[in-house]
């Protein structure tokens, strides 16, 4: 049956509608016009400046670590790649580039999925929208707030185009784990820029936003993949991608970068001197929140490797110190159910080769079981031999916490191979500089930032033992002494006239070899010899020549400034040391290159500061002796490096402090080892045990690939045949023949003969008799 309706009454309804139509609208423009007078300026656009953060750089330009409230690297839109602009707009606002900042069709299809899924799974806010609330409203779900973001995107559309407001969009969101916009989230979850992105990292990107703790890659694996999935999908029914391509991109495993431990320590000490000197000439906001470019000289090559061999070479050297029973044992502290008990410093996953803390829920003599989260370790009675026990029940019970490092691990079973460690109390420095510009490659100062902020390669002061003996027997060429100079190594007291006592030097093991030249006495660390060269030389010039060399520390004119007894910081001691390869002009040390701001106007630039500090041909000749110390001398383990190398190592009385400090033709690098509290490393921890090892390890992976470098005479420097035992004239009579550096003039006119040999050995019969 048709309903028939009378005209009269068809124009009654036509007129009641329009004018309900007309009071909605009335009402409506009211509402809205209300709500826009309290809307923010959208204007504040024009001068949008998201907080950034501050990068560190190293020497190629890689990001070595960051200042930062948010983690945030803004973006240009045409640095965007397509691949991720079509999985953003796919996955958030499909018809982002037709609509004027409201998408009613959007809104529609949003409230069908709901109803069809009964419940809240698809928003309806455009892009516009999401950018109106990031930027300037709460995010409380009223009606209120949703009207003011409305108007905001009208108003945000009408002033700017889609790519910027598209740009704004990318550079705002939020990705998880601390990271806003797209390309830091690209570099934090993949580790490149974002226009290196492929297709599944630009999906798995753009998949993050609506819940980025959920979709987290890191945190829900499966459904990372099933959000990623989506996304692709979403691109497919878009024309974005094929179906063929989606279908082999779903196949692919997401590969991540590992994700950053809870404590970093890389770069950590270097990134502290940055941030002290940042904040004595920079506002805390232009600091975390500015954006800046930090460029400086430091090579992340060589700054990991010598976080990695000083961590190793102080394990090794704590281990010689003995073992440690454990501090915390979980059952004497009330924790029962070991098999459930969570540690917080676990991570999600564990690998192979790191050490972690575990907990022991088994311990018979030859094997114990250790607990790593969901991980049973195994640690056999061969890993535990270094502890200097038969038994592993002599060192650990069930409920101790103990240090282990991962030797293999079977994923499949959740097992693990573990060796015994335990948290090093020793601690060191490391400092790796260019001699010839003075930039600082590497710095590390202490075992862990995290266990200790002091950074012992700057700020701590040590006494330098025999580490001091360049900067003397330097002294002594400018002062008149030659490498073939004769001294004689005998037990001597010397009255010192600062302090009015007697003072009585002792060499290593007490031996004494008698006769001996300049060259000897440093290659063998002789300390009567450089003692007498201090006493000739007088200790009041000694310091006037070492403070040339850029030592600022505290010095006091006693004889015992010959055997290091001053305390002197480990960046000091490289920096000297860099003055005798740099053909005897000191770079002054620096980390920054360069400040840039933002936009990259450069507000600071390192000004290189040169000194010079002595005659090159002095120089060479100090490197040269210092080479002997390596072919002959008490660091002949750096031969295994087959190159040349120059170089002194360095210890205290007591064994309290090892040093080594050696370089080739470009790269100098210092290491000290020691405890804070200055107590004795151990019988016989000397320098060539404790510190050189270190150095070695280094520099074997750091010039690996690197061409052979040879040290250069300067034009004013000769070379001369002469016998090493007695610094005369070589002849058939020398066993001993060694090449000399000489200044012109100054080279040895006697020839060498059997005479000479004899009177050397009746001096050192005549010592040993005396011993």
């Amino acid at each position: 049956m048709i309903l028939k309706v009378k005209k009269s009454h068809f124009k009654l309804f036509i007129f009641s509608a329009f004018t309900l139509l007309a009071i909605l609208t009335g009402v409506g423009s009211g509402i809205f016009l209300s709500y826009e007078r309290d809307l923010p300026k959208i204007s504040q656009l024009e001068d949008y400046r998201p907080n950034t953060m501050s990068i560190v750089y190293g020497i190629n330009g890689e990001k070595i670590g960051e200042f930062a409230i948010e983690k945030r690297i803004p973006i240009a839109y045409s640095s965007i790649p397509d691949v991720l602009k079509y999985a953003i707009i796919s996955a958030e606002d499909s018809r982002f580039f037709k609509h004027w900042g409201i998408d009613i069709w959007g809104i529609l299809r949003a409230i069908k999925e709901n109803i069809i899924a009964i419940r809240a799974k698809e928003g309806g806010s455009t892009i516009t929208q999401q950018l109106a609330r990031l930027l300037f409203l709460t995010p409380e779900k009223t009606l209120k707030r949703k009207i003011k973001e409305m108007l905001l995107s009208f108003q945000i559309e009408k002033n700017y185009t889609k790519e910027q407001i598209f740009t704004f969009y990318c550079n705002q969101i939020y990705l998880g784990h601390g990271v806003y916009g797209v390309e830091a989230a690209s570099q934090f979850y993949f580790g490149k820029s974002a226009k290196e992105l492929n297709l599944g990292e630009a999906a798995l990107i753009a998949s993050l936003h609506r819940s980025p703790q959920r979709y987290s890659p890191y945190i829900n694996p499966n459904l990372s993949v099933s959000r990623r999935n989506w996304v692709l999908d979403r691109m497919k029914n878009e024309g974005y991608i094929t179906k063929k391509e989606a279908v082999a991109e779903k196949k692919k495993p997401i590969i991540l970068n590992p994700f950053p431990k809870q404590i970093n320590d890389y770069s950590a000490y270097v990134l502290e001197e940055i941030r002290k000197y940042l904040e004595e000439k920079y506002d805390t906001r232009t600091i975390y929140e500015g954006g800046l470019k930090i460029y400086t000289g430091i090579d992340p090559i060589a700054q990991k490797l010598a976080e990695k061999y000083i961590k190793d070479g102080i394990r090794k050297i704590d281990k010689r110190q003995g073992w440690r029973k454990p501090q915390i044992n979980l059952l004497e502290n009330g924790v029962h159910d070991l098999e459930n008990y969570k540690m917080s410093p676990w991570p999600r996953r564990f690998q192979e080769g790191e050490i972690y803390q575990g907990m022991t829920l088994l311990s018979e003599k030859d094997k114990a079981l250790i607990r790593l989260g969901n991980l049973t370790g195994i640690l056999d009675k061969k890993e535990i031999q270094w502890a200097g026990r038969d038994s592993i029940q002599r060192l650990i019970k069930k409920g101790d916490i103990v240090s282990v490092k991962i030797v293999t691990i079977d994923e499949k079973n959740n097992l693990a191979i573990l060796s015994l460690e335990q948290e090093p109390i020793v601690e060191g420095a490391f400092i790796a500089l260019d001699p010839r510009s003075g930039e600082i490659k590497a710095m590390v100062g202490g075992y862990s930032f995290h266990k200790s902020q002091f950074n012992r390669a700057v700020q701590a002061l040590r006494q330098t033992g025999s580490a001091i003996k360049p900067l003397i027997y330097a002294a002594a060429l400018q002062d008149g002494f030659t490498p073939a100079s004769i001294l004689i190594d005998e037990p001597i007291t010397f009255f010192d006239r600062w302090t009015g006592k007697p003072w009585t030097p002792k060499n290593f093991k007490d031996s004494y070899k008698g006769l001996v030249t300049l060259r000897r006495g440093l290659e063998e660390s002789r300390n009567v010899v450089t003692a007498k060269i201090v006493e000739k030389i007088t200790p009041e010039r000694t310091i006037e020549y070492i403070r040339k060399l850029g030592i600022t520390s505290k010095l006091d004119p006693f004889m015992s400034l010959s055997l290091g007894s001053f305390e002197v910081s480990l960046l000091e001691m490289v920096s000297a040391f860099s003055s005798f390869i740099n053909n005897g002009i000191r770079m002054k040390p620096y980390i920054i290159k360069r400040i840039e701001d933002m936009e990259g106007n450069i507000l600071e630039e390192n000004n290189v500061e040169a000194h010079e500090v002595m005659p090159a041909a002095y120089a060479y000749l100090i490197t040269n002796l210092m080479e002997g110390v390596v072919k002959r001398g008490t660091a002949t383990k750096a031969l295994v490096l087959n190159r040349p190398i120059a170089g002194k190592t360095g210890t205290t009385n007591e064994f309290t402090d090892a040093w080594f400090i050696g370089s080739t033709p470009s790269l100098i690098a210092g290491v000290w080892v020691g405890f804070d509290e200055k107590k004795s490393l151990g019988e016989n921890e000397v320098g060539a045990r404790a510190a050189l090892p270190i150095w070695i390890d280094f520099m074997k992976e750091y010039l690996e690939n690197q061409p052979v470098e040879n040290f250069t005479a300067p034009p004013n420097v000769v070379f001369i045949k002469i016998d090493r035992m007695t610094g005369l004239l070589a002849t058939p009579y020398c066993s001993h023949v060694i090449e000399e550096a000489f200044i012109p003039g100054t080279e040895p006119t006697k020839f060498c003969s059997e005479q000479e040999h004899y009177k050397i050995s009746d001096y050192f019969k005549t010592i040993q008799a005396i011993e």
